[in-house]
Formats: C-alpha cells, structure tokens, sequence
C-alpha cells in the first residue's frame, strides 16, 4: 500500500504540472519510474553517540557492498585517536581499529588490499582489509601526500602539493615523478593534485586546482560571512587525462572553474565533476559534466542553499548527491546542519529522498559499490544505508 501510495502521489502532481504546460515534468517522471518504484529512504545504521568524545568520520570506501572502511578520528577532552572503522556484513556491525595516523583519505584496490594517506601525510598500506596497517617507503618523494588512486595492482599514482603526481608500476615499490604534472601554467606552491576517476585500466582522469593565496583576517570565516567572497581570488581547475593507461596525458586548465571536490567517469569522453568555489555567494558549489577533451562544462545542478558534499555514481542508471542545507547560513558548512540526499536516472532531473531526521553534519562522503548498496559518512560520527524497500 504505500509503495502505491506514494506512486500515486508523485503521479497525481507529475499530470496537474502537465495541465499546466509543463511537460517536462512527466517526462522527468518517466525517467524515474524505477526509482520510484519502491520506497527508499537512508537509515542511520551506525553513530557514535559518547558523552564527552566525538568522531569525524574524513572518508569512505566500499570496495564491496559487505566489506567497507571509513577513516576517522576520536575527539576526546585532551586526546585524539586516529581509527579506522571496519565492517564485512554490509554495515550491520561496525569496528572502530585503532591505526598509527590520522587518515585523511583512503583507497582500496579490492576488499583486502588498500592504501591510506595520513594527516602528515604519509603512506599506509594494508593486506588484511584494513586490520593492520604497515607503512610504506617512499623513497626520494618530498612532496606532501594528498591521496593515493590504483589502477590495478601494479599501475597507481600519489597526489600531492606542489602539482606534483607520482607514478608507480610496481605496485608502489618505486615512484617516479609524473612529467605531465607540471604542464599547467599555475604556480607550483598554490598549485595541488588530489582526485582521480578511472573508467577502466587504460581511461583515468586527475585533477586538482590552484588558487593564489587569500587576504588574511584575524577572524574565522563563519564570524564575517560577508568578507569570504572578497577575501578568496577565483580558483583555476586542473585536469589531466589519459586513454592508453598512462602512457600519455593530456593537460587542461579551466580558470575560475573552482576546487574539484570530485570527479567520476561516464565514459571514454565524458566526466562528471563536483566543483566548489569558496569566492561565489551564488553558486558555491554545482555539479557538472565535463566533454573529453575539449572540456565543455554543462551545469547539472547547483543550489544556492545547499553546499554539495559529495555525489556518487551506482551503476549505469543511478546517481546519488548529499548536501548539507545552507538556507539563512553562510555558503559554505560552519557548523553541523540538516544533510539531504538527492537522486537521478539522467544527472538532469534530481528527486529528495528520505533522509534520517537525525543526520547533521558540516562534511559528508557518499559510497556506492554497486547499483544496489550505497553508504554516506559524515563527520558527526554517523554512517547511513541506502534502503530500498
């Protein structure tokens, strides 16, 4: 009964916008018919809920829809604790794993082998799923770590400050600095690589973004809202791409384009991008699709309101983008605030989806293994399940 309830409802609205002469929204309507087939809600499956301690969970990985990885930190009164949190039956049961360093980020190859890159930024290693972890030598590499990406067991490479990129085809027994790296015409000081989408073992995609330094203030951000756009210079948007497995790159700079928060690949010749810009009191973030290589941007989404966290691809058929609500707020999260998660067939017309009244957060990334499982991990210590029912 309410799966044909709601139907009904999202229906009824669907046909009176039709009468109105707005057909678009029936044909909207008809892309999302299996996502609204069923009731689908996100459901707090894990949060951490001490007095006198808090946990900010930094990323997320499902390398399978059983066995996940979030890293994270526990805040106590006088005492952090760096952990990572392990579970290998879908999320049902969480263990937090204390581990050496704070881990900024994490990837994992398959469900036993992964890599994290911690607050100093050094490189971890692990075999066991995330249990143990083992530092790895980085011999003749000074640059700060940002993030680690591997194709496959052999071919991988390190993000870093500086616009420097290294690359591994040994899997990460040596590293060479990546020549491609350094073609954009920014300054390398201002200048970082730190995402990565890869399509298949010869189609991968690096991006990273350059901004001269701020105006400084002797208060934080959040007491002056109305400083931040004057006091941020526009940020110009790296990118890097091959089609031969890393053989061969081709550069591209889009100035003022902004941070790339995250990139997906959709195909040989097309990237789906989150871009944020701490200078637009408009548009602070938008999602956008990205042509290859000419790299044509076509907005697909963007709220004034909302600060978008992070977006994920489930499938061929399916996206899914969490926000944090902004409305009366400064552009960008100062302090936790309602999370909402949106939908698509078509990365055109995005439908709100249920979210657990509980979920606040200033930071959230979202996971998606497959078109049937996805999580999302905030850094108020919680982590949410897609049901679909």
């Amino acid at each position: 009964m309410r799966r044909g309830t709601a139907w009904s409802r999202a229906w009824s609205r669907a046909w009176s916008q039709a009468w109105s002469g707005r057909l678009g929204a029936v044909l909207g309507l008809l892309l999302l018919w299996p996502l609204a087939a069923a009731e689908q809600r996100w459901e707090l499956q894990y949060f951490y809920d001490k007095n006198d301690s808090s946990l900010f969970f930094l990323d997320l990985q499902f390398p399978s829809p059983q066995k996940g990885a979030a890293t994270g930190v526990v805040v106590e009164e006088r005492r952090r604790r760096p952990i990572v949190a392990l579970t290998g039956d879908g999320g049902r049961k969480w263990d937090l794993v204390p581990v050496p360093e704070a881990g900024m980020t994490l990837f994992f190859l398959n469900e036993q082998a992964g890599w994290m890159v911690s607050a100093p930024g050094h490189l971890w290693k692990t075999s066991d799923g995330g249990r143990t972890w083992k530092r790895a030598e980085l011999r003749g590499i000074k640059a700060e770590l940002l993030r680690v990406f591997f194709l496959d067991a052999s071919h991988g490479w390190l993000l870093c400050m500086g616009k420097q990129i290294y690359a591994t085809s040994d899997g990460g027994a040596t590293w060479a600095p990546l020549a491609a790296a350094l073609t954009p015409d920014t300054p390398a000081p201002q200048s970082l690589y730190d995402r990565a989408a890869f399509l298949d073992s010869q189609t991968a995609l690096l991006t990273g973004w350059s901004r001269l330094a701020s105006r400084r203030s002797d208060v934080p951000p959040w007491m002056e809202p109305e400083r931040v756009p004057i006091g941020n210079t526009p940020t110009t948007s790296l990118f890097l791409h091959t089609t031969d497995g890393g053989r061969r790159w081709t550069p591209h700079v889009l100035p003022g384009f902004g941070e790339i928060a995250r990139a997906r690949l959709t195909s040989t010749d097309r990237a789906v991008v989150l871009a944020r810009r701490p200078e637009s009191l408009n548009t602070p973030t938008g999602l956008f699709r990205l042509s290859l290589p000419g790299f044509e941007a076509v907005p697909l989404y963007s709220n004034k309101n909302r600060w978008l966290a992070d977006f994920a691809l489930a499938g061929p058929s399916r996206a899914f983008l969490a926000a944090i609500d902004q409305e009366g707020r400064t552009p960008f999260p100062a302090i936790p605030s309602r999370v909402h998660v949106l939908q698509s067939a078509d990365l055109k017309q995005w439908t709100e989806m249920e979210v657990d009244y509980r979920a606040e957060a200033r930071h959230a990334v979202l996971a998606a293994p497959d078109d049937s499982h996805a999580w999302l991990a905030t850094d108020t210590g919680m982590i949410l399940r897609w049901v679909q029912e």
